[in-house]
């Protein structure tokens, strides 16, 4: 073999192995990635409020239009607890579609992890979480999620907030065809 050949078999074969090595890194990557629990803490927040005397208060508003009224702990569980949850994107199989980006505002005394999807996949029914620690002792401040889901013809843009130990929120966006969009407010409360 003259000279040039065997540079270009060296440059083939090390042009291989950095491709494996480089895919190898990106499933490493993707194992290493730690998003916050969601789910785990959704779980935890939920058996603190069934361990505690408190009601809780569910107040809607539709078309500037509020009801009050009681709701179960199990129902509250059941129904918006259960919304949360599914709403976790820590799990191996969701994390890989998802970017995380973190800052501490030493200002507020927070610490924000963000996490966004990592390319236009339009498929992802979660757009956006927003999680404030607290600089100190990084225990939860919020949790606000965004996600879209389309049914049939209607798209509905959820944005949902999770005070710690106090209240969660979910503002329900409805946009049919040839309908005015419906805005729907659920707020509840526990302990404010």
């Amino acid at each position: 073999m003259n000279k040039l050949q065997v540079i270009l078999v060296f440059s083939i074969l090390t042009a291989g192995i950095h491709c494996k090595n480089a895919e190898s890194s990106k499933e490493e990557d993707t194992a290493a990635k730690q998003f916050y629990p969601i789910a785990g803490y959704i779980e935890s927040q939920l058996n603190y409020l069934d361990s505690v005397p408190l009601a809780i208060i569910h107040y809607t508003t539709v078309n500037n239009s509020t009801d009050t009224a009681i709701i179960e702990k199990n129902e509250f569980r059941k129904n918006i607890g259960q919304e949360f949850i599914r709403s976790d994107i820590s799990g191996e199989d969701q994390k890989k579609s998802y970017a995380e980006t973190s800052f501490i505002d030493a200002t507020l005394g927070v610490i924000t992890l963000s996490y966004a999807p990592q390319s236009n996949d339009h498929d992802l029914s979660v757009r956006k979480t927003d999680i404030l620690l607290t600089q100190e002792n990084a225990a939860v401040k919020t949790i606000y999620i965004e996600k879209i889901i389309k049914a049939g013809n209607s798209v509905v843009l959820k944005k949902m907030l999770w005070n710690a130990n106090k209240s969660c929120q979910v503002t329900s966006l409805i946009q049919e065809p040839n309908q005015p969009d419906k805005i729907i407010q659920e707020r509840f409360i526990w302990d404010e």
